[in-house]
């Protein structure tokens, strides 16, 4: 990750300087120059991955077209074949990940979806490319929203109390990921090797850490990414809200991951609710996709649809048991189902911590195998 390079923490103090010594007229295209600097620094097929991207947003959302609609057809459908190929191409021939494609496919879909055309009639171009090219997001997120983010940019203005909370918020990311994930979890615990001689636990263990590392590695990085916005003076969503004590899975997806997760919740769960009015379609559908946006291959989207149906349960337990609500007020019941709902989510990494499905179902029997009878 760039922020833990020479370059990354070189990067950082020098983009505050100069954006604080700008002007206002010029700081976005300072940002639009950073972005473009993280690029070239990430390697030149990233750099001309993001320009074939941004280049076709600037064709559906720059001009004023007379056909807005059908415009808008065509971007998403050239926005989902671009994706679609880059992830093939991860899945199937090795491709190496290039730096902040995904996230900034969602804020292309955003932009599409809900401004279309007339951007550079607005005189929006700066501000625009600001947005996609953001650098403190760009590599892991958060996803912000356009006008949220314009709004920022206008209002920003130095202030030391926030950047005093900046910097104890890049501090916090820097130990979760270096301290906590990268030391403590992967080379300490790692040389242990986490072994037990019981079955059962050396296999349930590697999950949990894998959690674990996940969540200590993505939340620092986003809140490092949210430091280093505040440091220019613009506040971007929170991504995640301890997300291990969630009561139940909705609200785990409330908790994790929130920004992709709203963003799914808008462009995929409500546009399918609203037509189809089945809640269980629009849950599974809507995690396949999130799945998929993860990874194009059989164990995400398994994961996708152990996560669907366990928002189906979930909801048909809420919505048709007769005690549902009642139970929500006992304590011993709270932290059964707190308890049930982390165990859920520790079963669905062995979809995504192991090579193929073959190796998760052999994970998933072991771990099942003490309530099977006779096994």
């Amino acid at each position: 990750m760039v922020w833990l390079t020479t370059f990354g923490l070189l990067f950082l103090p020098v983009m505050v300087v100069l954006y604080w010594r700008l002007s206002v007229a010029w700081r976005s295209w300072l940002l639009v120059g950073g972005g473009i600097g993280l690029l070239v620094h990430d390697g030149w097929a990233s750099l001309l991955a993001w320009t074939a991207l941004l280049l076709w947003v600037a064709l559906i959302c720059g001009p004023q077209w007379r056909h807005r609609g059908a415009m808008q057809t065509l971007g998403l459908t050239g926005l989902l074949l671009m994706f679609g190929g880059y992830q093939f191409g991860k899945a199937s021939h090795g491709l190496i990940p290039w730096l902040g494609y995904a996230f900034v496919s969602l804020k292309a879909w955003h932009m599409i979806a809900e401004h279309g055309g007339g951007l550079l009639r607005e005189g929006r171009a700066g501000v625009t490319l600001a947005y996609l090219l953001f650098p403190p997001t760009l590599a892991v997120g958060p996803v912000q929203r356009y006008d949220s983010f314009r709004l920022e940019l206008l209002r920003a203005r130095w202030n030391s109390a926030m950047a005093s909370q900046a910097l104890q918020r890049l501090l916090y990311g820097y130990v979760k990921v270096a301290l906590l994930a990268a030391y403590l979890l992967n080379h300490k615990l790692g040389m242990l090797g986490m072994g037990t001689g019981n079955q059962w636990l050396d296999t349930y263990l590697p999950l949990l850490g894998y959690g674990l590392n996940l969540y200590w590695q993505f939340s620092g990085y986003c809140d490092i990414a949210i430091g280093f916005a505040a440091l220019l003076g613009i506040r971007v969503p929170e991504n995640f809200h301890f997300p291990f004590s969630a009561s139940n899975l909705q609200d785990f997806w409330r908790r994790w991951h929130i920004t992709v997760s709203e963003w799914c919740r808008d462009f995929v769960f409500r546009p399918i609710l609203s037509r189809t009015r089945q809640y269980m379609l629009a849950s599974l559908v809507s995690m396949v996709v999130l799945g998929l946006w993860h990874e194009l291959s059989p164990r995400y989207l398994a994961w996708g649809l152990f996560h669907g149906a366990g928002l189906v349960v979930t909801h048909l337990w809420a919505k048709h048991m007769p005690w549902a609500a009642a139970l929500r007020t006992n304590a011993l019941w709270r932290a059964a189902s707190w308890f049930l709902t982390l165990q859920f989510v520790i079963l669905s990494f062995a979809l995504t911590s192991t090579p193929d499905l073959a190796a998760a179902w052999r994970c998933l029997a072991t771990l099942f195998a003490p309530l099977i009878p006779g096994s």
